[in-house]
């Protein structure tokens, strides 16, 4: 038994000290491959622990969890959005998320069993422990350094080594010697988004700094934890994100705030007061400042100069908020469920958001994301997380327990604390992703481990119906959920991915179609995806030299597809949408427009669904209709140059020369000019002296290209 035993720790700890590593996992065969390979491979290592540490927790009760408030938090938070998800408006959605997120309610689980696992076997005490063992007074066998203290020790050190490695690959960013995955020069590391990279750095920022004061006797050590914190500080600046920057000197006041008040170290007080005056300075300095060129020419500090009023009603969070706030008046209790913003989003859709990205499946602000996807209930589970994190490290003082003095020092309290505010601060402005829950759900599990003493249940379970019954159990729940939420999700996303390559592989149609229709067929995760990219590259499959049996084979596929996934979702604005496109570019224009003007209820000031239904009515040879659309589009928001051609092509389809001269005279010459679309519409309308004149402003404006578009010309003159 003791060997078995050892053997199960020896998979957990391995798994365990997997875990910082995930961040740098990046495969290119994958659909999203910055944020797909580090879920499934994390999702992998937590089942398999997870089942060692249920075999191992049945036959040892040291390793069972312990009773304390974060617990019992973590246990509500996840109860309350699980009921959350399944009262909400997309129920599997919820649960699965997408290949994008790789979040719901399934992440929310491994979340919750990555806390247990990571708490009780780093908290129980050991008397077999897999590393380094040494004969025990009672004669059996223990670590020599195997008390839950040292192991967290090793953990959190571990990562700050992980850390250390990213910041020197975000280093060669930097020197131009690795490509920025999301270009520009925000350096993103292996993350794939400079806010991620952000939050990575910003919170083993705090646990350098907590691991510093610890060893500050120690010279090397707090020079090496000193000369990490420069480098990850130099690296959180190079991401430019401005919450997280803000959060680190947010954090940092805080920290310096609590320090004041410290009776325990004088030199603490010394240094809090010096990085308080320190602070001041900074921000005194950068407000004198903000506006001289050194300050304007620089890609970071711009950032923060550039922050008006005015600025930021530019930004999608001015729209996006207020919008979160109506969605959760709507549904205060248990809120819409996750995943299911774009819900809220679609409905509150303001058409003066044109110029932002089209689509927001997130609030960017973890809060309100929260009071969406769980409603009232959901935002005060999530907060009760900090809440009790706050509450437990700063309670009274406790008496040894087992040998461990478990109690913070004033500093360290105050440095978590800082920790907790910029982490909180930082959030205010972004959503979370896994990297950062691994990391707050790692230090809710060590604030835990500091707090916790009695095991939450007692009961003694025989050998025999361990390895008899929990064991055959297990391995059943731990084969089927290595093969159902990873095995078949990975297929499909690997299909999905080498369809998308096949398309642009010379005469790769037919592989791109069998691996399409694999995609589809394998798993629910990633079905969206690929319905989404089958119907958006059917058109060019369907005009490709594959044969009319192949063709007909594959249109009849994906419009089944389209129709089940439109049904499934039929609240969803924008799978109506994709759904009208694709009928539209089929030739099934009744259909198309059922599907649109459903799309056009669901979210009434989206003007690229009235672009859409104009376009069916065009190709329905009614452009009177047509152009009463895409007026529609016009008036919603006048500004906008899109609508404006929109609504030019729609009169020059009906003649309407009056509208045709007054969006002539609202665009630009270029606009007007290099827009294919224009020219297509007077072709149309066999205007051909209008089509000889916009080429022959192409010729005056773009000199480069005058003998194609002289060939042009000779072309349509005939």
């Amino acid at each position: 038994m003791t060997m078995n035993k050892q053997i199960l720790r020896a998979i957990i700890l391995t798994g365990l000290f997997l875990v910082p590593f995930v961040p740098f996992l990046v495969s290119n065969s994958l659909f999203f491959p910055f944020i797909t390979t580090k879920a499934f491979v994390w999702r992998i290592i937590i089942e398999i622990i997870f089942s060692a540490w249920l075999l191992l927790a049945f036959s040892d009760t040291n390793y069972r969890p312990k009773k304390s408030l974060i617990l019992y938090s973590i246990f509500g938070f996840l109860a309350v959005i699980g009921l959350a998800d399944i009262f909400g408006v997309a129920t599997i959605k919820s649960f699965w998320s997408n290949f994008e997120r790789m979040e719901g309610f399934i992440t929310l689980l491994h979340l919750g069993m990555f806390f247990v696992v990571i708490s009780s076997v780093f908290g129980g005490n050991d008397p077999a422990s897999a590393f380094g063992r040494t004969k025990s007074s009672f004669g059996e066998t223990q670590s020599a350094q195997g008390s839950g203290e040292a192991m967290w020790k090793r953990w959190w050190n571990v990562s700050l080594l992980a850390s250390f490695l990213m910041v020197l690959y975000s280093v060669l960013q930097i020197i131009g010697l690795k490509t920025i995955n999301q270009g520009g020069v925000r350096v993103d590391g292996t993350l794939g988004n400079a806010i991620y990279l952000a939050a990575y750095m910003l919170f083993h920022i705090f646990i350098a700094v907590f691991f510093m004061w610890r060893e500050w006797k120690n010279v090397i050590l707090r020079w090496v934890y000193g000369l990490l914190i420069l480098a990850q500080a130099f690296i959180l600046y190079h991401t430019a994100t401005r919450g997280a920057i803000l959060g680190l000197l947010g954090g940092l006041f805080i920290m310096a705030v609590f320090n004041i008040r410290n009776k325990e170290d004088q030199t603490v007080r010394k240094l809090s007061i010096a990085v308080l005056a320190g602070l001041v300075i900074l921000i005194g300095s950068f407000a004198v400042f903000k506006d001289k060129a050194f300050i304007q020419n620089s890609p970071v500090l711009s950032r923060f100069s550039s922050l008006t009023t005015e600025a930021l009603k530019t930004q999608g969070r001015y729209f996006v908020w207020p919008i979160a706030v109506e969605g959760f008046k709507e549904r205060p209790l248990l809120g819409w469920g996750q995943e299911n913003f774009t819900y809220v989003f679609q409905k509150h859709y303001s058409p003066e958001m044109f110029n932002l990205e089209p689509w927001f499946d997130r609030v960017h602000n973890i809060f309100l994301d929260w009071a969406i996807a769980g409603g009232l209930l959901g935002l005060i589970a999530y907060l009760s997380l900090y809440f009790t994190l706050l509450y437990l490290i700063w309670k009274p003082v406790r008496e040894l327990v087992g040998g461990e003095n478990k109690t913070f020092s004033h500093t360290e309290k105050s440095i978590l604390t800082g920790l907790i505010a910029a982490y909180f601060f930082h959030n205010f402005f972004v959503f979370d992703h896994l990297i950062s829950y691994v990391l707050f759900f790692s230090l809710l599990a060590y604030v835990h481990y500091r707090t916790a003493d009695e095991v939450l249940w007692e009961k003694s379970i025989s050998e025999i119906q361990v390895w008899r019954i929990v064991l055959p159990i297990v391995s059943i729940l731990l084969v089927s959920s290595l093969y159902f939420v990873n095995v078949k999700p990975i297929m499909t996303n690997v299909f999905l991915i080498e369809a998308l390559k096949a398309i642009q592989t010379p005469e790769g149609e037919t592989t791109a179609i069998r691996y399409f229709q694999k995609a589809y067929n394998t798993s629910h995760l990633g079905r969206a995806e690929a319905v989404e990219h089958m119907s958006s590259n059917s058109i060019g499959l369907l005009k490709s030299n594959i044969s009319i049996e192949e063709k007909n084979a594959f249109f009849t596929f994906v419009k089944d597809a389209v129709v089940k996934q439109n049904e499934n979702f039929k609240n969803d604005a924008r799978q109506q949408l994709l759904t009208g496109s694709f009928l539209s570019s089929t030739g099934l224009l009744d259909e198309a427009l059922a599907a649109l003007e459903h799309a056009r209820d669901l979210m009434p000031g989206k003007q690229q669904i009235y672009f859409e239904i104009g376009a069916v009515f065009i190709n329905k040879n009614e452009p009177l209709k047509a152009l009463e659309i895409f007026k529609k589009a016009y008036d919603l928001a006048p500004e906008y140059s899109e609508a404006k051609l929109i609504y030019l092509i729609g009169a020059i389809y009906t003649g309407d020369r009056t509208i045709e001269n007054n969006m002539l005279g609202q665009l630009t010459e270029r606009e007007v000019v290099f827009d294919d679309r224009i020219i297509n519409a007077y072709y149309s309308n066999k205007r051909i002296n209008e089509v000889v004149d916009l080429l022959g402003d192409r010729i005056r404006l773009d000199p480069n290209n005058i003998d194609k578009y002289k060939e042009l010309i000779r072309q349509i003159r005939g």
